[in-house]
C-alpha cells in the first residue's frame, strides 16, 4: 500500500546543551489566548465525526480511497478548566475511513487519532489528504537498478542524476558512492548500480500500469549573474517493470527536453539568518536552498512539500547567508506544460540533545516557505511567518533544561514577531540512549489555533526526558486543527526547539 500522510504524519525535519534562556519569571503577553473554552458545558452532548478520503494524483488518472481507520486508536479528551482533569471518551475508526466518538460533551476536545491530537472546538474533522502517484507499494528489500546509457552532456564535478516516475510518484536520488557514477568528462553510463530501495519515496514501478523510469541529468551551470545552481538539463526515458527484492537492467539514451524556461530570485537569506536565535538561542545554521519544479494544479493540496522532486532548479550555492540576486537562470523542462511550476525555500538549523554520557542526538528543523514560482520571481524571497516568542513550560522558560514539570505540563508561546500565523503544530519528543547514543522518538503532535496546548494522559511519563518543537504555520483558508493533511499556496512555516525537561 502506497504510504499516505495520514500513516506517517506531516513531514518533520530530523537529521539525527541547554542553554541560558528566559528566566522563570517571564511570562508570555497579554494577548495569549489559552484553553479558556476547554471546561465542559454540562448537559450538551455531541457527536465527534471525521472522513478520511486520500486522493492519488497520477498522470494515468486520479484515483480517490478511504483511508483504513480501523487500527487507529480514536479517542476524544476533555479538559476541565477549573480542576485541569481529562476525562476520555472512547471511538471507533472504520475500514472505509470514517470515525465516531459518541456522547461527547460540548467545549474544546482534544481529538486523539494515534499520537496525533486535533485541539479543536469542531466537531467534524476532514482527514483527506492528497498525494502524487498512484497508490502503489513501496520497496523495503534491496533491489538493484543497474542502467546504462550514452547521449550524457560531458560530466561535471557538480552534477548529479536524479530518480523519478511521474504516474506512480516516485523519486530519489543518485549520488558519487554507487557502482559506475561517472567520472569528469564521461558522456555514457556504464553499469551505474543503485539500490532503489534507497530512494526517497521508492514506489514499484510497472510499464503495464503507464510506469516511466526517467533518470535525469541535474547538471551544474552559472546564472546571468554569476551564482552556481543546478538545473534540470538531458533525460532518460524507459520502460521498467521491478519484482521487490529482485534485480532489473535499463539502457537508453538521454535527450534533451525541447520546452525551456527560466527562474530568477532575490534571495534575502540574512532574513532567515536573523530568526537562528528564535528557533533556539544555541540553534546552528546549517543549510539553505531553493527548489523549482511543477506540479498537477490538484497537488496544491499534496501531503508533503508542494515544491520537490523532480527538481527543475536547485539552488544551494555556497554556506555563505548573505542576500542573492541570481539572475536569469535557464533549465530544460521535460514535465507537462501544464503543470503548476511552484518553488521551496528553506533554511536548516540544529540544535544537540544528549542524555548522560551518550552522544550528542541532532535535531534538524527549518524556517521555509511553499509558493508559486511566479511569487518567487515578483517579489524578494524572505520568511512569511518566524517562530513563535518566549515559549513556555507551565510558566518557565522552554529553552532551558527543566525538571519537576509534571506528568501534566503545558505548553505555550507568544505569537511570531514576523507573519501571522494561522496554525500552531507542537511535537513532542522523548529521550533516550542506544548503543551508546542519544535517540529521539516522536511521542505526540498537537495541532491547535490557540498560543497554548495542555499535554494529555500518558505523553509525559515518570522518569523520562523530552523535548519539544513548536511549528508556527501560516497557511490561510486551512486549519491543521480540524484539516491536519490538507496544504494550500502559500505556505510558510518556522520552528523553535526546546530545552530537555522532565516531569
Amino acid at each position: 500500500m502506497h504510504k499516505t500522510l495520514i500513516s506517517i504524519g506531516i513531514l518533520v525535519g530530523m537529521t539525527g546543551v541547554g542553554c541560558g534562556g528566559l528566566d522563570e519569571a517571564e511570562a508570555v503577553d497579554s494577548s495569549v489566548s489559552t484553553d479558556a473554552t476547554s471546561q465542559v458545558t454540562q448537559g450538551l452532548i455531541t457527536q465527534v465525526t471525521g472522513t478520511s478520503p486520500v486522493t492519488f494524483v497520477a498522470t494515468s488518472g486520479n484515483e480517490t480511497k478511504p483511508y483504513d481507520q480501523s487500527a487507529t486508536s480514536v479517542v476524544a479528551y476533555t479538559r476541565d478548566s477549573t480542576t485541569g482533569a481529562f476525562t476520555a471518551y472512547p471511538g471507533t475508526g472504520s475500514a472505509d475511513g470514517t470515525l465516531s466518538v459518541p456522547n461527547v460533551p460540548s467545549g474544546r476536545i482534544y481529538l486523539k487519532l494515534g499520537s496525533r491530537y486535533l485541539v479543536s472546538t469542531g466537531r467534524a474533522f476532514d482527514l483527506g489528504s492528497t498525494e502524487w502517484g498512484r497508490d502503489g507499494t513501496f520497496v523495503s528489500l534491496p533491489t538493484p537498478v543497474t542502467v546504462s546509457a550514452t547521449g550524457l552532456s560531458p560530466w561535471q564535478s557538480g552534477d548529479y542524476l536524479e530518480v523519478y516516475s511521474l504516474n506512480p510518484g516516485a523519486f530519489g536520488y543518485v549520488n558519487s558512492g554507487v557502482t559506475g557514477f561517472p567520472l569528469a568528462g564521461a558522456t555514457s553510463l556504464s553499469g551505474l548500480s543503485f539500490n532503489y530501495a534507497d530512494m526517497l519515496n521508492p514506489v514499484l514501478l510497472d510499464s503495464s500500469l503507464g510506469d516511466v523510469f526517467s533518470l535525469a541529468q541535474m547538471r551544474w551551470q552559472t546564472s546571468a549573474n554569476g551564482v552556481p545552481y543546478r538545473a534540470m538539463h538531458k533525460v532518460l526515458n524507459t520502460s521498467m517493470t521491478q519484482v521487490e527484492g529482485q534485480p532489473v537492467s535499463v539502457s537508453g539514451t538521454f535527450t534533451q527536453p525541447a520546452a525551456t524556461g527560466t527562474f530568477a530570485v532575490d534571495w534575502r537569506r540574512s532574513a532567515f539568518e536573523a530568526m537562528r536565535t528564535q528557533v533556539n538561542p544555541g540553534a546552528v545554521s546549517t543549510y539553505n536552498e531553493i527548489w523549482m519544479s511543477a506540479r498537477p494544479a490538484a497537488l496544491s493540496s499534496a501531503f508533503a512539500s508542494i515544491s520537490g522532486q523532480p527538481l527543475l532548479v536547485k539552488l544551494n550555492p555556497d554556506t555563505l547567508r548573505t542576500d542573492i540576486v541570481t539572475g536569469s537562470m535557464t533549465y530544460n523542462n521535460p514535465l507537462p506544460a501544464t503543470w503548476q511550476k511552484v518553488a521551496l525555500v528553506a533554511a536548516g538549523f540544529t540544535k544537540s540533545y544528549t542524555l548522560g554520557t551518550a552522544t550528542p542526538y541532532t535535531m534538524g528543523v527549518d524556517i521555509r516557505v511553499d509558493q508559486e514560482a511566479s511569487a518567487f520571481t515578483a517579489a524578494p524571497v524572505q520568511p512569511l511567518v518566524g517562530p513563535v516568542q518566549a515559549p513556555q513550560v507551565n510558566t518557565r522558560g522552554a529553552f532551558q533544561n527543566l525538571t519537576g514539570v509534571g506528568t501534566d505540563a503545558s505548553l505555550r508561546w507568544s505569537k511570531p514577531l514576523v507573519g501571522t500565523a494561522t496554525n500552531y503544530v507542537v511535537n513532542i519528543y522523548r529521550l533516550g540512549t542506544s548503543n551508546g547514543a542519544t535517540t529521539a522518538t516522536r511521542v505526540a503532535a498537537l495541532h491547535t489555533d490557540l498560543q497554548s496546548v495542555y499535554l494529555p494522559p500518558g505523553v509525559l511519563l515518570a522518569g523520562q526526558t523530552y523535548f519539544a518543537e513548536i511549528q508556527s504555520w501560516y497557511q490561510p483558508g486551512s486549519d491543521l486543527a480540524t484539516s491536519p493533511y490538507k496544504r494550500a499556496l502559500p505556505r510558510g512555516r518556522a520552528s523553535v526547539l526546546t530545552g530537555m525537561f522532565s516531569p
